[in-house]
């Protein structure tokens, strides 16, 4: 007994145990505002939000129920909002019930989502528009549910271009916005049709490498199906949901279709491709007609550039008259860069050598820089606070700084805490003030303060800023007495704001339903240059602030963003776009020249109105989510031939509250076991606790020769706590778990078969107690395009002791640990060797002997594979029988030399098969699993393996390996294999 209660006493311990940050932010609470037909989560500091969002929700449900020609069963629909990161997005999912998870975040300043009348319309008209499609569930599978809960929806099983795209047609057909009336939305489709770079049917099916990856199944779908909806009518879509929602069997979309428009998506797509090629020829003919006017194009690396810097004089004196931005290539790091410039005997700009690349300052988001008088720059970076919120901060990066790029903190400090969620810096011209903008709960503010020793002192805001209104990128006038931003105010007016910082005045410079942003001044301070899509292409503007005369300065086909001007006036720098996506451009500057700009044109309709109300708030419950609705079986080899396993889970919508329930049934002997699990993440750390009981065979229970197969049962208890502790470059993470169990068996004595001479060897019996650590770091570094990892390293260590002083009948210890480093190659993109080295000891009874073995891949059915999702990971020792090597003790070393093949990105149509790319790597491994150093008997194995990175089912992810292993020792085989593995 006292021993059970040293074990209670010390899973008290670790329950209670109150590391120093957070898991979650505990002061946080939650609140629940319901109307007749939704449910709205949210906590501290987010009702405004909420309630906005819960008059959005209601205003807009009739008219969305009868657009898509459903209405839900469920009484209420659940939306919870959280306020974690500085990005716009949300969730919406009809399994096992229908929720919305929606960041209240706006759109930043160059985000496609950006053309709205109001974000939170744009945001609920969207996502409850996937609840009405997927919810549309019709015939058998509704008898389906009515058996098993709510675990079928046939809409949700389908590409996720039919998707998002009709997501994005009725955000857009339901509001005066949406990205089917953004100039940027239609920039992307207009390059890919002209510049001859359209995706097939099966690639917007599917997940592809090609910019602009994930969208376009956001982009080609909502522009194919409003395409659709208008040649067959607006009930087209819905039509096609309620038959798609009646199917059984999966995949079957395009039967779908053709019961209702007589034709398949294989017969529409050239159809639609045609008339975008119509229509966007034509368009293009008409600006090629009024005469281009456009600068060069500097850079050819594509996907994302932003915010171009001339870098001044007294700088960095090796880049002088170059240009600073950010870049994000997807093939090596995102930061800021400095390229040089070359010119002509004109002095016109004319090239960047693209090896002249200068890393300046790693950033993982989208960074606006602005430089000091004495050369240094503050730029915006991002940090995490309390361990969850990723927020934006400023950085200064010193004058003649050396350490650049290497590490966060090499030549750079930080200005502000994450929790003031500071971005767009613009220090003053005699570098004593700054302006920055601050986002919090939905709102995007300006403010300005005194710039002190590189800290921010006297924090006020520039101008008042009204609830969910943004700020974006301001700009101080070469005297230091105005600030120019773009701001977008409710009704969707995107437009140039410009303050008299001493008198505290403004005025605003444009008023329309144009998006207006980015502003620069002329050098001189007479001209504001911006960019604008007045003329539904986006161009560069200049506004004359004495006169208030406006020219259009660029008259591009695809678009010109974020334009600067060199300090002698001469040139214009500015962001343009190809089908890759954007660059820098750089042209002379001709204000001159330039002709008057055409006033904007309004063609929108009026925005829908939303009726607010202020809804009672009640104090969350999260039992009514928290029922365990979600269900899983899966069939796998056992112990005795097949297993079938059936789990349960749930969580509440918030997020705080985890269960779940697993049993397991061995076929051949039906013996009960499982586990019962709650987790809990609103404490300072993640909590955990299980109740379980599992059955094994044992054969080490002898009596002389009689030697019974016995099952071992083990009944108990564990909890854990973990903590991580997440930054911008690296993360750690540490975990302690207690677990205690009763272990014993049925031990069979049949009187026939015992032997009175012999002495009976039994397998250890009684209460078992014991505590793990763990402990991991990782740095690792991949981009888009790498083959696994390409730089920095990762170590974990775990240790496991059982010892009576827990109060346990065994006694024993286990640990290992595993580091892993990689290099990225200097001859070619994306070659690079990844090295591992790891080990393990342990003693006592427990675990005992044998507790490692070192081994190739195991062989499973490709079936199972899939079904099961079996991915094994990549740290084996190849070439050698399965098990081969096992004892108390193992040491592992693995080298792999990766690289690229080629990149396919295709299937056939919308089938669920996608074959994304084929890579490769060429292997050692070396290691031995022993009970004593002096007898390892280490093996060596080599080979090589092709990867296939394929996508099954939309968006299932899997990277086959098939390969051939030689082991060079004893004992050693030739082996081919075919396996899912993920690379270490």
């Amino acid at each position: 007994m006292r021993r059970l209660l040293a074990c209670l006493a010390l899973a008290l311990v670790v329950i209670l145990a109150r590391p120093a940050s957070a898991g979650f932010d505990p002061t946080l609470e939650f609140h629940a505002i319901e109307t007749p037909h939704f449910r709205v989560t949210y906590y501290t500091g987010l009702e405004e939000v909420a309630q906005h969002v819960a008059s959005t929700a209601e205003s807009i449900y009739d008219d969305m129920t009868k657009v898509m020609g459903h209405v839900p069963e469920a009484d209420k629909t659940e939306i919870v909002l959280t306020d974690t990161a500085e990005s716009a997005n949300g969730s919406a999912t009809a399994l096992p019930y229908n929720a919305l998870r929606l960041l209240v975040t706006a759109p930043e300043d160059m985000s496609p989502l950006g053309d709205v009348d109001d974000w939170f319309l744009e945001l609920v008209t969207h996502e409850f528009t996937h609840i009405l499609h997927t919810d549309n569930i019709h015939g058998i599978p509704v008898l389906v549910n009515r058996i098993i809960g709510k675990q079928f929806a046939p809409n949700q099983i389908q590409p996720r271009w039919i998707l998002e795209g009709l997501a994005v047609y009725q955000e857009s057909e339901r509001t005066s916005g949406g990205r089917l009336r953004s100039s940027q939305w239609d920039m992307y489709m207009r390059a890919d049709v002209l510049e001859d770079n359209v995706a097939g049917l099966d690639q917007i099916s599917n997940s592809v490498r090609r910019w602009p990856q994930g969208n376009l199944w956001y982009l080609y779908g909502s522009h194919f199906i409003q395409w659709i909806q208008g040649v067959y009518g607006p009930s087209t879509f819905p039509r096609v949901s309620r038959d798609y929602g009646a199917q059984v069997i999966p995949w079957g979309m395009q039967r779908s279709i053709r019961r209702i428009t007589g034709k398949t998506y294989d017969e529409l797509y050239p159809a639609w491709i045609k008339s975008m090629q119509q229509a966007y020829g034509a368009q293009a003919d008409a600006i090629r007609k009024a005469g281009l006017r456009e600068g060069r194009q500097l850079t050819f690396h594509g996907q994302d550039a932003r915010y171009p810097r001339w870098i001044p004089k007294g700088a960095w004196p090796e880049h002088q008259g170059g240009l600073l931005y950010y870049r994000e290539d997807q093939h090596d790091r995102p930061g800021l860069y400095a390229v040089d410039l070359t010119r002509d005997e004109s002095g016109a700009v004319v090239a960047v050598d693209p090896k002249q690349r200068h890393p300046i300052a790693r950033v993982t988001v989208p960074s606006y820089a602005s430089f000091q008088p004495d050369g240094g720059v503050v730029f915006g970076g991002t940090e995490v606070y309390r361990n969850v919120f990723s927020y934006n901060d400023l950085e200064r990066m010193a004058p003649g700084a050396t350490s650049r790029f290497g590490t966060p903190d090499g030549g750079r400090e930080r200005m502000t805490e994450p929790a003031l969620r500071a971005s767009d810096p613009a220090v003053s011209p005699d570098g004593r003030r700054i302006v920055f903008t601050q986002n919090h709960a939905g709102t995007r503010t300006i403010h300005i303060a005194d710039l002190v020793d590189g800290h921010l002192e006297n924090i006020e805001p520039l101008v008042s800023t009204p609830v969910l209104e943004q700020s974006f990128t301001p700009r101080w006038s070469p005297d230091g007495t105005h600030v120019a931003y773009s701001t977008w105010r409710q009704g969707g007016y995107r437009d140039i704001r410009y303050v008299d910082v001493r008198a505290r005045s403004w005025r605003m410079l444009t008023t329309d339903r144009a998006i207006d942003g980015a502003p620069a001044f002329t050098p001189d301070g007479k001209w504001l240059l911006f960019h604008s899509d007045r003329t539904g292409i986006m161009n560069v503007y200049a506004h004359e602030l004495a006169t208030g005369v406006t020219k259009q300065v660029t008259n591009v086909i695809n678009g010109a963003y974020m334009p600067d001007v060199s300090p002698d006036g001469k040139t214009l720098a500015y962001i343009g776009y190809t089908k890759k996506g954007f660059d820098l451009f750089a042209m002379p500057l001709d204000l001159a020249g330039a002709p008057d700009a055409a006033p904007a044109v309004d063609d929108r309709p009026e925005p829908p109105k939303i009726e607010q109300r202020r809804w009672p708030t009640k104090r969350y419950r999260p039992w009514r989510t928290l029922v365990p609705r979600t269900f899983d079986v899966s069939v796998a080899p056992g112990y005795f031939g097949q297993s079938v396993g059936v789990t349960m889970t749930g969580a509440d919508i918030s997020g705080l509250h985890g269960v779940g329930l697993s049993t397991t049934t061995e076929l051949a002997r039906p013996y009960v076991q499982g586990a019962l699990s709650y987790s809990y993440i609103g404490l300072p750390v993640d909590f955990g606790a299980s109740v379980y009981r599992n059955v094994v065979p044992r054969t080490d229970y002898t009596v002389g020769d009689y030697k019974p197969t016995v099952m071992q049962e083990t009944i108990g208890v564990s909890t854990s706590l973990g903590y991580t502790l997440p930054r911008a470059y690296d993360s750690q993470g540490f975990t302690i778990s207690h677990s205690i169990g009763r272990v014993g068996a049925d031990l069979p004595l049949p009187a026939d078969k015992v032997d009175p001479f012999a002495t009976p060897t039994f397998f250890q019996r009684g209460l078992q107690s014991s505590i793990h650590l763990g402990y991991s770091y990782t740095n690792a570094e991949r981009y888009l395009w790498s083959v696994g990892a390409e730089r920095g390293f990762a170590f974990a260590v775990g240790f496991d002791w059982t010892n009576p002083a827990l109060g346990s009948d065994f006694t024993g210890f286990a640990t290992n640990a595993d580091f892993t480093t990689y290099f990225k190659m200097p001859w070619l993109n994306h070659h690079s060797l990844a090295l591992h080295a790891g080990g393990g000891t342990s003693g006592g009874n427990i675990p005992g002997r044998n507790a490692f073995f070192v081994s190739g891949f195991v062989d499973l059915p490709i079936i199972d594979v899939i079904r099961n999702q079996q991915i094994q990971g990549g740290v084996v020792l190849r070439g050698y029988p399965l098990n081969s090597l096992s004892g108390r003790s193992y040491l592992l070393t693995n080298a792999e030399y990766r690289f690229p093949i080629v990149n396919i990105d295709r299937g056939d149509s919308t089938l669920p098969i996608f074959l994304n790319r084929i890579t490769g790597a060429a292997f050692t491994d070396y290691g031995s699993a022993f009970d004593i150093f002096s007898n390892a008997n280490f093996k060596t194995g080599v080979g090589g393996e092709l990867w296939f990175d394929f996508t099954l089912g939309y968006i299932q992810s899997f990277t086959f390996r098939t390969g051939l292993a030689q082991g060079l020792a004893s004992r050693g085989i030739t082996k081919p294999y075919f396996v899912a593995a993920v690379p270490f």
